[in-house]
């Protein structure tokens, strides 16, 4: 594998929690969810077992982009991740 992308883990309030290097490959498969949703993810990570991965509520960023983690598959010494990428404004807060 090749860990030429840097992933920022961020928590549920998009704070950056930890950096890892990561192998980003372009991947498709769709998540259905009993009322009508539909996700597809678009990428899927290999990286090293982070404990901060493990958490239940916790988001990737790729450079500017931000992505969920439909799904998380732990193998001996590394973790795949599906990754659902948000829309550009999803973690943006309007502050009034």
């Amino acid at each position: 594998m090749f860990y030429d992308t840097k992933l920022e883990i961020l928590d549920a309030e998009f704070i950056p929690i930890r950096s890892v290097m990561a192998d980003v490959q372009p991947y498709r498969k769709s998540f259905s969810f009993e009322d009508g949703y539909i996700l597809e993810t678009t990428y899927r990570a290999f990286c090293p077992l982070v404990e901060s991965l493990l958490q239940s509520n916790c988001y990737v960023q790729i450079g500017k982009d931000v992505f969920i983690i439909l799904d998380m598959k732990g193998w001996s010494d590394y973790v795949e991740l599906y990754l659902y990428r948000c829309k550009p404004d999803f973690a943006l807060e309007v502050e009034e």
